[in-house]
């Protein structure tokens, strides 16, 4: 008989239990719609591993919890496995692009590195392979974070701070709690990443106790930056300065992950050079502010994989010129007041599609904002390349929501996005 239940059958939890074989454990599934997979009942002697996404007043937590069952997370049971420096970057966005950009630095570096977590390979996947001279570089989502009491990470890298998952934390307080987990464990011998662009994060680093270091795409007082067309790097005492080209042609969202990667990197001995040549040979991922095509005086951009109001925000304020916006999905939870609010000039054509589209139709109403809403994606690219293509610009597909209400995730969306844009490119050139 055992006292380990892994709380969810999904790949996370047969990772789990993979792992607890190999340290001679054994463990029982259980979830809230199968219950466990033989007679058992939650007990004092309980050791409950949650997989991500399991939200914090589910039934059999709640009832776990009452039963005084210790609970943990992944990372909180897999981090004292690891015999590697761990780099956990967690944020809003950027998390996936950061991540594999600092991996993709270090190995073409020579450092023996695995890029692990959130929506890849699962931590508990690899760590017990992991040896002293590795870097593991983990994507730490706020649901791995959630409640997790033991992580400290050698380096933590914290990329933005906004509203989001509301549909699973209580409110923004407890969903940067959870963020905040990613370096307050952390000592003064470790290193903590903060964005100076960004004031949710900056407000984060008053909390920290690591030593602090800081990125920017324009603050000289951070210690990476861009100034000039040249990228700076400050640490240690010592200065380097570099020609920024690669990093010149990008949106700044990812002018912004690559300075993140940067400076993280050279806690572990990366010359900025080093890393400036490893980001020319990055192929950065797809459905993330990606242009598409361009055809009859207008670009298409696939920015669905910004699943929230602060993405969207962050890609209208990227693109320049005239814009057709592509917004709507599935509910998590939040208002889109921010988005009007900031919306800039350049934004001459607004669309909506999906669960959430009367929610953004309302939304814009209230700020004086026309929003046209359609019952199909390919109704919205076909509006939004009409309302731009006598006056040249850009077709923006941010959708600022999730994309379950039709998809089975963003990438999903982004495929049938691009797809679309392809016949009707087809039918432009008839």
């Amino acid at each position: 008989m055992t006292d380990i239940v892994i709380y969810g059958r999904g790949k996370t939890g047969q990772s789990l239990k993979k792992l607890l074989q190999k340290q001679g454990k054994k463990a029982i599934f259980y979830d809230d719609s199968q219950g466990f997979d033989i007679s058992y009942n939650f007990n004092p002697q309980t050791t409950v591993l949650l997989s991500p996404g399991v939200n914090p007043i589910a039934k059999g937590i709640t009832l776990a919890k009452k039963c005084g069952a210790k609970v943990l997370t992944e990372l909180e049971y897999c981090f004292p496995l690891c015999k590697a420096s761990v780099v956990s970057v967690t944020g809003t966005n950027g998390k996936t692009t950061t991540c594999e950009l600092i991996y993709h630095i270090l190995k073409l570096a020579g450092k023996s590195t695995h890029l692990l977590g959130n929506g890849g390979v699962p931590f508990a996947e690899r760590v017990l392979e992991c040896q002293p001279q590795d870097v593991v570089v983990l994507e730490s989502s706020s649901f791995q974070l959630n409640d997790c009491a033991n992580f400290q990470p050698k380096v933590s890298v914290i990329t933005n701070l906004a509203v989001d998952h509301l549909d699973y934390h209580k409110s923004i307080a407890d969903y940067s709690l959870a963020k905040q987990n990613n370096f307050v464990h952390q000592s003064a011998d470790d290193f903590a990443i903060f964005n100076a662009d960004d004031k949710n994060a900056m407000a984060l680093a008053q909390k920290c106790k690591a030593h602090t270091l800081f990125y920017s795409v324009s603050n000289s007082n951070a210690n990476c930056y861009i100034y000039d067309g040249n990228v700076h790097l400050n640490i240690f005492g010592k200065s380097q300065v570099c020609k920024g080209e690669v990093l010149l042609k990008m949106f700044k969202h990812n002018q912004s992950n690559c300075l993140s990667a940067m400076l993280a990197c050279s806690i572990f001995g990366v010359t900025l050079e080093q890393s400036l040549q490893a980001i020319g040979t990055f192929a950065f991922p797809p459905h993330r502010m990606q242009v598409v095509a361009n055809f009859c005086g207008v670009t298409f951009v696939d920015d669905s994989k910004g699943t929230n109001v602060h993405a969207t925000v962050f890609a209208c304020q990227s693109t320049q010129g005239n814009v057709a916006l592509i917004l709507g999905g599935s509910q998590k939870g939040y208002q889109f007041d921010e988005i009007f609010r900031s919306l800039p000039t350049g934004i001459k054509y607004v669309c909506a599609t999906g669960q959430t589209a009367m929610d953004i139709f309302h939304c814009g109403k209230k700020h004086g904002k026309i929003v046209h809403v359609f019952d199909n994606l390919k109704e919205c690219v076909k509006a939004s390349f009409d309302a731009v293509k006598h006056i040249g610009g850009t077709v923006l597909m941010s959708n600022a929501c999730a994309s379950f209400d039709k998809f089975s995730g963003y990438a999903e969306r982004g495929n049938h996005f691009q797809q679309l844009v392809e016949e009707l490119k087809i039918e432009s050139q008839v």
